[in-house]
């Protein structure tokens, strides 16, 4: 690429990176270690970080960069560093749902549960109300609420429908809340959303030996590669989610063939009679 395709201060960096390189060939042409070396490659190195210095103040100079900086310190699992620059930018440029959404991940993210739940409420009714939504599920998802969990996560796939991330835990939450049939739909479509997804793969594994789908669950591990510590890993979730599936269904109230018969038959009767008294 030409210099030309840069933006200035990406050639100013260049060009200290290549200050660094000459010195660094003078002192090869002096005798190695000597002064005059030594002193030129620090004299490129400090220009190296001022420039570098100047190029991050002007990233939080601009209200979308540095909204981006933050986003990719919480990707990179930096979510107590986010919380300092969170407050830093709204100092300096005030608040906005952008912003509040991101802090509400980070307080989840660093264990202040009651504070992120109540900055996902705060959001329900913005724009951000899907992500605030997801949020709120996972929360009730770490506390073992699992179908409450999928109730917030159901709400949060409607408001925002190919979100592959939100799909693929929602079917989980079901699952753990033995729902496995009901998640059969989030968990492919988070699958196909998200073909390339390793968690979305293993979700899907996990829902396929749950239920009894063993060979294609041997085949989709054998497509992706899977190493055997993550295939032990898999179907040990999946013995749990089927068993969380029995304790479900024994859970469940079951109605007496005879009794469900005699009540078909008082509710046609009321019906016949309310239809009798109609005047």
């Amino acid at each position: 690429m030409s210099q030309r395709c840069l933006s200035p201060g990406l050639r100013r960096l260049a060009a200290a990176t290549a200050m660094m390189a000459v010195a660094a060939l003078a002192g090869c042409a002096n005798t190695p270690g000597s002064a005059e070396a030594m002193a030129r490659q620090t004299d490129a190195q400090i220009e190296l970080a001022r420039l570098q210095e100047k190029e991050a103040r002007a990233e939080y100079n601009d209200q979308g960069v540095y909204l981006g900086l933050i986003g990719r310190m919480q990707q990179e699992g930096m979510y107590f560093a986010s919380l300092a620059h969170i407050d830093a930018f709204q100092q300096k440029f005030g608040s906005n749902t952008a912003l509040l959404v991101l802090r509400a991940d980070a307080l989840r993210e660093t264990g202040q549960d009651d504070a992120a739940l109540q900055a996902y409420r705060d959001l329900l009714n913005t724009d951000r109300a899907a992500r605030a939504r997801h949020g709120i599920g996972l929360l009730l998802g770490r506390q073992g609420e699992f179908m409450r969990a999928a109730v917030e996560l159901r709400q949060a796939a409607a408001l925002d429908p190919v979100n592959a991330q939100v799909a693929n835990d929602l079917g989980y939450a079901l699952m753990r809340g033995g729902a496995v049939q009901e998640a059969r739909v989030p968990v492919m479509q988070a699958l196909e959303l998200d073909a390339n997804n390793p968690r979305a793969i293993s979700n899907a594994v996990v829902w396929m030996l749950a239920t009894g789908k063993r060979s294609e669950a041997t085949a989709m591990m054998q497509r992706a590669a899977m190493p055997e510590a993550t295939r032990a890993a898999v179907r040990k979730e999946a013995d749990r989610i089927a068993r969380a599936a029995q304790q479900r269904d024994k859970a469940l109230p079951r109605t007496p063939a005879g009794a469900a018969q005699a009540a078909s038959g008082i509710a046609t009767h009321a019906v016949a009679l309310n239809a009798g008294a109609r005047p």
